[in-house]
C-alpha cells in the first residue's frame, strides 16, 4: 500500500492508426493484478488511435474494474481485425493503393467512405457510453480526449464526465479518411495536429508520475521521397511536435517548482488552493521500424499485424517500472524538437605576426 500510495500516475497515449494497438497491449498488461499493486491510475488521455484505447480502458475501469478495462480493448481490436474474405479483400486493396508510389486523394466530402460510421457504431458496441452514470463518470480514473478545431486551430479537449461519440471521432477524424466533425460548437480534425496526446491537463490531478506511450517515431534513417513516406513522416512530425509541447510544458513546471519550492495551480470554485510538485516523466517508445511500419500499415487491419503489436504492447509495458523510461533522456524526444541548435561559428585563424621591417 505504502508503494501504491507513492506512485500516483496519469497514463498518456499517443495516436497512430492500426498502431494504437501497441498502446491496447501496453493498457492491458498495466491492468494485470501485479502491475495495478505497484501504482495508482489518477487519469488516462489519448488523441486519436491512443483516445479509443483510452476511453475503452477508462470505461472498462468505470463499469467492471480492470479486467473488464482488459476485456475491451481485447474485443475491439479483436473485432477491427480484417478476419472475413470481404475485410480482408477490402484491407488488402487499401494497403496495395497506400503503397503506390502517387496518390490521387479525393476530398471524404465528394466521394463519401463511411469509415467514420463504421467506426461509430464498433465504439457504440463496445463503449456503451449512455450506460455510465454521472456519478460513475466523476472521480477518478478522469479521462482527457484531445482533437483540433480545424476552423480556429484550437487545442480541442474534451473530459470523460461528458463524454460522447462524436468527440471520440473528431480526436480520429484524419483528414482525406474523414469527414470533420461537428459538435459542440467545433469543428474537429485529428488531434495529432495540435495535442498528441492531451498531458499538460493530467498535472491538475497531483501525480506523482506521468507516463507517455510514444507511437509515432522521433527520426527516421532516410529521406522520405515516395509520396506514402511523405505523408507518413508530415504526420509524424506534427505528432511529435506537438507532443514536444505537452512535455516542455511539464518539464517547465519542474524546473519553476525545483528553483522556488512551490507553484499555485488555478483555483477551482470551492476547491482549496493547491499547489504543482515535482512529476517524473517516463517515456515508453513503441520502437517500430519505419521500414517494417510505414504509411500503409497505419491503415493495416491484418489479424497479424494487430496481434504482432499487441503482444509487443504486453510485453514492453513493464518497462515504465524500470529507468531505461525516465525522460529527459538521450535519444528520447527532447529539448531539442523545441529549438535550433546555434550555429557553430568558424574558428578564425590568428593573423600573421608582422615583420620588424613593416
Amino acid at each position: 500500500m505504502a508503494e501504491r500510495a507513492a506512485r500516483k500516475v496519469g497514463i498518456a497515449c499517443q495516436g497512430g492508426g492500426s498502431h494504437a494497438a501497441f498502446t491496447a497491449g501496453v493498457l492491458r498488461r498495466l491492468m494485470q493484478k501485479d502491475l495495478l499493486e505497484r501504482y495508482e491510475l489518477a487519469g488516462i488521455s489519448g488523441t486519436s488511435g491512443g483516445a479509443i484505447c483510452a476511453a475503452l480502458a477508462w470505461t472498462g475501469l468505470k463499469q467492471g474494474g480492470p479486467q473488464e478495462a482488459r476485456e475491451r480493448l481485447y474485443r475491439f481490436w479483436d473485432h477491427a481485425k480484417a478476419d472475413t474474405p470481404l475485410d480482408a479483400w477490402q484491407n488488402y486493396w487499401g494497403q496495395a493503393i497506400a503503397s503506390l508510389p502517387w496518390r490521387l486523394d479525393v476530398s471524404p466530402y465528394r466521394v463519401e467512405s463511411g469509415a467514420d460510421r463504421v467506426l461509430g457504431s464498433w465504439l457504440r458496441e463496445f463503449l456503451k457510453l449512455e450506460e455510465l452514470t454521472k456519478e460513475a463518470r466523476a472521480g477518478a480514473p478522469y479521462l482527457f480526449i484531445g482533437a483540433t478545431d480545424v476552423l480556429k486551430g484550437d487545442r480541442c479537449i474534451f473530459s470523460g464526465t461528458d463524454l460522447d461519440y462524436p468527440e471520440l471521432l473528431g480526436s480520429a477524424a484524419l483528414p482525406f479518411l474523414y469527414r470533420a466533425v461537428h459538435t459542440r460548437g467545433h469543428v474537429l480534425w485529428d488531434g495529432l495536429f495540435s495535442v498528441n496526446p492531451p498531458i499538460r491537463d493530467l498535472l491538475d490531478l497531483d501525480l506523482d508520475e506521468l507516463w507517455v506511450i510514444q507511437i509515432s517515431p522521433l527520426a527516421v534513417a532516410q529521406e522520405p521521397k515516395t509520396f506514402e513516406a511523405i505523408r507518413d513522416r508530415r504526420d509524424q512530425l506534427a505528432g511529435n511536435i506537438s507532443l514536444a509541447q505537452e512535455l516542455h510544458f511539464v518539464d517547465k513546471i519542474n524546473e519553476i517548482v525545483a528553483l522556488n519550492g512551490e507553484l499555485k495551480r488555478r483555483r477551482r470554485r470551492g476547491e482549496p488552493q493547491h499547489y504543482y510538485r515535482p512529476v517524473t516523466i517516463r517515456l515508453l517508445d513503441a520502437g517500430l521500424d519505419e521500414a517494417k511500419y510505414g504509411y500503409g500499415s497505419t491503415l493495416d487491419r491484418s489479424p497479424e499485424l494487430i496481434d504482432e503489436l499487441i503482444r509487443r504492447g504486453e510485453a514492453m509495458a513493464s518497462r515504465f517500472f524500470d529507468e531505461e523510461t525516465l525522460w529527459p533522456r538521450r535519444g528520447a524526444l527532447e529539448g531539442r524538437t523545441m529549438s535550433v541548435a546555434p550555429r557553430r561559428r568558424a574558428r578564425r585563424k590568428p593573423a600573421p605576426e608582422p615583420d620588424g621591417g613593416i
